[in-house]
């Protein structure tokens, strides 16, 4: 039988998933509500004038709660990986 599969950062999002949950709601509320930009994100339209891209939700919540999505994928890949 193969190693167990290691995959703490897939774990903590499991963990924070009601936590997470609520959060993006809250932010699509605002979203829908007020125009709210990332400055560091160039917008991709041409002759756009403003501060940024629209910010995305995922990787807001992802920072706040300390996720990283990069290690989160790998460690998909590597369970995907173990089932064969």
């Amino acid at each position: 039988m193969g190693e167990k599969v290691k995959t703490p950062v897939l774990n903590k999002m499991v963990e924070i998933q009601g936590k997470s949950q609520l959060c993006g709601d809250f932010l699509d509320f605002l979203q829908n509500k007020y125009c709210m930009f990332d400055k560091n994100v160039v917008m991709e339209q041409p002759f756009y004038i403003g501060a940024g891209d629209y910010i995305n939700t995922e990787k807001i919540l992802a920072e706040f709660f300390g996720i990283d999505l990069e290690q989160a994928n790998r460690e998909k890949e590597e369970l995907l990986k173990s089932l064969n």
